[in-house]
């Protein structure tokens, strides 16, 4: 992040009034002292000019080459064997986001809003995941999908007893 900031030509100062983030947060992160949320990230990745997965990976997958998603360094875990991992990610018009998801019984991530015009598609692949948006809980299990405005507070929790996979389609403007 440093790198890009640099390149940029932003002081800490700048970043922070452009992101929303603070200088401290952003100092910390950029020493490898914090573990910012996934949406602090994506607000400096923003304020970057760049995308989430452009600021997070080390490398960008090329087109018509195979990969494993177990192969794939998590981007987010609970320290319970909770796991997202974004797998692919592409800039055009809007930024899309290809996740995958994995969260134990009992597992929770509650997320921050997004900018307006931000939705994610979910499809889950096995056990039972419930999205929380504002009082509304609505349960998907396998097979189960769901279209999500996030431009406000929402959640993912695992209310089964076995191993929530899902994937989710993030696209952003």
């Amino acid at each position: 992040m440093r790198t890009l900031r640099q390149a940029r030509q932003l002081t800490l100062d700048e970043l922070s009034s452009r992101s929303g983030v603070s200088r401290r947060m952003i100092a910390l992160v950029e020493a490898g002292e914090a573990n910012p949320s996934l949406g602090t990230l994506d607000k400096l990745a923003r304020a970057l000019g760049t995308d989430f997965a452009s600021l997070v990976t080390d490398h960008p997958v090329a087109p018509l080459v195979p990969e494993a998603a177990e192969d794939v360094a998590p981007v987010w875990q609970d320290g319970q064997g909770s796991t997202a991992r974004i797998l692919v990610s592409h800039r055009g018009g809007a930024t899309t986001e290809l996740w995958q998801w994995e969260l134990v019984p009992g597992g929770r991530y509650q997320a921050e809003p997004d900018p307006p015009g931000s939705e994610e598609m979910i499809l889950v692949s096995s056990g039972h995941l419930v999205v929380e948006v504002g009082a509304d809980r609505l349960p998907l299990g396998p097979g189960g999908y769901l279209r999500l405005p996030t431009n406000q507070p929402y959640a993912y929790v695992n209310v089964g007893r076995s191993l929530a996979r899902f994937v989710r389609v993030v696209v952003s403007p």
